[in-house]
């Protein structure tokens, strides 16, 4: 068993001075002889020095080791090495080895390592406690100089950076074991799916004679592979995001015409609200219109889920300082905080109150967002809760034209 004692990144000539100076401190807390001190601290400080001249970087880390009945006091010495040359050709280091009871070199995760070890006596009676009290001693030992005080600072620093680079590496890594889940589970049910569809719209089209329960039970079973289909889409479209994969076929389209005739066939889709356009100046824009359909979708759907029924949704446009189309969609629903408009576009984000009430696993904003910034565009919501929301998206103009307004 290992216990770490005190640790020093080494990066100049004053971090062994430091060094010499926790060692000598920890060999008087363990009661050692003299000799056995001044042979362990006079070792590290050679293998310290030498990893310095010649790497200009290191990292000093003191433990005690229980092995067995027997009970060591280590110090480890890491190191990078540029120049690949293992510890044991330094010849620096003879002195070093002759010092100390235990002595090795090895390679480690990349990093190269000397180990160096001294037996502590069965006299010191150390015990776990007296360990705990001895670690606790190096934690909580003020500074003895300025040099010290910043390094303890610089040093805790770099603690708290490493940890939170490791956590998101950690976090990265689970977010692509994610993605890589979604793209395959993804394209293993959109298959039986596309099948279960198309078999059912068969049915309905050549099932004139069937009873009316039957026709009831194929037109549900359609509504909801449609569902599904949708669902498994937005997975393999938030797969392909992730992978940087989302394919665009991008052309030159005038925007009026697009956007009436697409908002009017979504609307069918939601007979529950009156969908009203309002469009304005005339621009053409380069747009895949079938990404931007599912942005338009998106919000139009979205918009009467979270709307009471036979209330208005509003399509309106309008040209920004003669370069960007803003297109906005707004309800009167139940809006949103301020809290939840911060985090509406991050992926699989869901409001707690809106979960409870309304299904949906929080892709289609993440997607749209997605869309509209590949567009370069950007898109926002306006939001007050129980008032309704606006969501606005732009798209940069290729030029305006001379067609009239559709509406």
């Amino acid at each position: 068993m290992n216990y770490e004692i005190t640790r020093l990144t080494l990066e100049n000539e004053m971090d062994l001075v430091l060094g010499h100076k926790r060692s000598i401190r920890l060999g008087e807390l363990l009661n050692l002889s003299i000799a056995s001190q001044t042979s362990f601290t006079t070792a590290i400080s050679e293998c310290c020095r030498v990893v310095l001249e010649r790497t200009g970087s290191g990292m000093l880390i003191v433990t005690i080791v229980r092995d067995g009945d027997k009970t060591f006091l280590s110090a480890t010495i890491r190191y990078k090495d540029a120049r690949n040359e293992a510890a044991s050709s330094f010849g620096s280091l003879d002195y070093a080895k002759r010092l100390v009871t235990y002595f090795s070199v090895y390679t480690e995760e990349f990093l190269n390592n000397i180990e160096l070890r001294i037996t502590i006596p069965r006299a010191a009676r150390l015990t776990d406690g007296k360990i705990q009290q001895i670690i606790e001693h190096f934690k909580k030992e003020s500074p003895t100089s300025p040099y010290e005080q910043v390094k303890l600072k610089k040093d805790e620093l770099n603690r708290i950076a490493t940890e939170q680079e490791e956590q998101l590496i950690r976090s990265r890594y689970v977010n692509e074991k994610k993605t890589e889940f979604l793209s395959i589970a993804s394209h293993e049910l959109k298959t039986p799916l596309t099948t279960i569809k198309a078999f059912t719209q068969l049915a309905m089209i050549e099932g004139e004679d069937l009873p009316e329960n039957i026709k009831m039970y194929l037109t549900r079973i359609n509504l909801q592979s449609e569902k599904l289909y949708k669902l498994v889409q937005q997975l393999l479209d938030i797969s392909k995001v992730e992978s940087g994969q989302l394919d665009f076929a991008m052309e030159e389209v005038p925007m009026n015409g697009y956007i009436h005739d697409t908002v009017a066939l979504i609307a069918k889709t939601i007979p529950t609200h009156t969908v009203f356009i309002e469009l304005g100046e005339e621009v053409v824009a380069r747009i895949d219109k079938l990404r931007l359909e599912q942005v338009f979708s998106n919000l139009l759907i979205n918009a009467a889920k979270y709307s009471k029924e036979g209330s208005p949704i509003r399509v309106t446009t309008m040209l920004d300082h003669g370069k960007t189309l803003r297109v906005s969609v707004k309800d009167v629903g139940i809006g949103m905080s301020e809290q939840n408009i911060k985090r509406v576009f991050e992926k699989f984000f869901r409001a707690e109150e809106i979960s409870r009430s309304y299904s949906g696993l929080g892709m289609g904003l993440y997607i749209a967002s997605k869309i509209v910034n590949a567009h370069g565009g950007r898109i926002w919501i306006d939001s007050e809760l129980d008032i309704g929301s606006t969501f606005h998206f732009s798209l940069p103009c290729v030029r305006a034209t001379d067609v009239a307004p559709a509406g």
